[in-house]
């Protein structure tokens, strides 16, 4: 992808005098107001050290609208100035990190907020037992802003392992532990310019995030992505990260990855849905390990949808992974 152009072996030249697209490219961090003036001095001054290009990366402190139109025009600036000097101008698609609210532009809207899942003992309205916490990122915690969606009667042995399940009504008793599952979304935080992180099990939300934020490049700077733009770099897009347990008795909250069509893209993976499962582990079995294998291949492959879906649609994205 990088080195496309290339159609004969290295040379000692190649090494003596490497081209552009051999030289490191740092994190260049835009955390201020934006002066093209200034960053046209600053890329001079990379050139100079040595550098083959930039990665233009927005970074707490930007006092300049993210994606407007004088953002863009700074951006510009730097990409002509790029070209001029032989460098290469790496994109950067978000507002900080990780890679997938837009700055919150996707996110203001609710329906693409991240999702998880609350497995809990205590339902909701349970005095003192919501957290209150507005934590950043992708890990979350109770918010009883969502849908009940399932109870469950959970038997354990005498050594804690799990014996047997049933679902059971929201109000029935239980014979065991009483499990209510919910189906909550994040807080806003500060992070995400006060919206929160996205729903990267939804495509559409992903498709939103790609209008928003790879469209708008493309309105620019089409005509140099695999040029003077070799790329736009997507930074670790995540999922609700996966709580546990910390013993088999425990009554702490537990949050899970979740999206609202979850009942449907599990069962083309597995043999049941996710409400209507009504079979039993197989004896003395972790709960937590039976868990992991069975829900892992339908949450796994959604992040990735940024880079190897349509996050590749308009040019090639680099990410560090999940």
């Amino acid at each position: 992808m990088l080195y496309a152009h290339r159609t004969s072996e290295l040379k000692d030249a190649d090494f003596q005098n490497p081209g552009s697209e051999y030289r490191a490219a740092p994190f260049w961090a835009w955390n201020n107001k934006l002066d093209a003036e200034e960053l046209v001095w600053q890329i001079e001054r990379l050139k100079e050290l040595g550098f083959g290009g930039f990665h233009i990366h927005v970074r707490t402190g930007l006092a300049t609208e993210y994606l407007s139109d004088e953002y863009m025009g700074v951006v510009r600036a730097c990409v002509e100035k790029a070209r001029a000097e032989g460098m290469l101008a790496w994109l950067y698609d978000e507002d900080r990190w990780p890679s997938g609210a837009g700055g919150g532009f996707v996110t203001a809207e609710p329906r693409y907020r991240i999702r998880h899942l609350l497995l809990t003992r205590f339902p909701y309205g349970t005095p003192g037992n919501v957290s209150g916490k507005r934590r950043n990122r992708a890990t979350q915690c109770r918010t009883e802003n969502g849908e009940f969606l399932a109870a469950f009667d959970v038997g354990l042995d005498k050594n804690g392992r799990l014996e047997g399940y049933r679902r059971i009504g929201e109000k029935e008793e239980a014979r065991g532990i009483k499990l209510y599952a919910y189906a909550e979304s994040a807080l806003p935080v500060p992070w995400f310019n006060n919206q929160t992180y996205v729903n990267t099990l939804d495509p559409g939300a992903i498709g939103e995030f790609i209008r928003v934020t790879h469209d708008r490049y493309a309105e620019y700077f089409a005509k140099d992505f695999g040029g003077v733009i070799p790329a736009i770099f997507t930074d670790e897009p995540q999922f609700s990260q996966k709580e546990t347990l910390r013993y088999a008795r425990d009554d702490q909250d537990i949050s899970l990855p979740w999206t609202v069509d979850l009942d449907k893209t599990y069962p083309r993976a597995w043999w049941t849905g996710c409400r209507n499962s009504s079979g039993n582990f197989p004896r003395g079995f972790p709960k937590s390990v039976t868990i992991t294998m069975t829900t892992w291949p339908s949450v796994s492959p959604g992040p990735s949808q940024i880079n190897a879906g349509p996050g590749a649609r308009n040019t090639a994205s680099c990410s560090r992974g999940t």
